[in-house]
């Protein structure tokens, strides 16, 4: 056995452990995970949440506003979208192409405080903005002793 085997000999089971987390978080695959393709697809959103209401800020470059679906039921939230690929065949070849064009589903827990009547949305400038109303906090049901007979 070599020195450099020897050396390398006590790291041997971490080899695999890495390449594990490599194909987990991407590296080695240009930076995308396995599940890229999905999670590519999937909008840059961001959540706030105020005494009163929740704001959900979806970013959608390229999708018509009606080619978007929004629908709260019971507590959850669903984004559903689909880009539409607009290539067109005109014997040029792609250098590159990194637009990804499906069908995606976002989907939000906000709880069992929200007015699913309230929700508003927003579509401008390939920023879809909700705000949904809360309610007023339900009081959790009080355990309930069982007599033993």
């Amino acid at each position: 056995m070599s020195n450099s085997k020897q050396l390398s000999s006590p790291f041997r089971g971490f080899d695999s452990f890495q390449q594990l987390v490599d194909n987990v978080f991407g590296r080695g695959t240009g930076g995308f995970p396995a599940f890229a393709d999905e999670a590519f697809n999937m909008p840059a959103t961001d959540i706030s949440e105020s005494d009163t209401e929740y704001t959900i800020t979806a970013e959608l470059p390229g999708i018509k506003k009606s080619d978007i679906n929004v629908a709260l039921h019971d507590g959850v939230l669903s984004i559903e979208a689909t880009n539409k690929s607009e290539h067109e065949e005109k014997g040029d070849k792609q250098i590159r192409s990194e637009r990804r064009y499906g069908r995606f589903v976002r989907r939000f827990t906000l709880g069992d405080n929200v007015d699913e009547s309230s929700v508003q949305a927003l579509f401008e400038d390939g920023v879809l903005k909700l705000v949904v109303k809360k309610t007023e906090p339900q009081a959790a049901p009080q355990p309930k002793n069982i007599p033993i007979n």
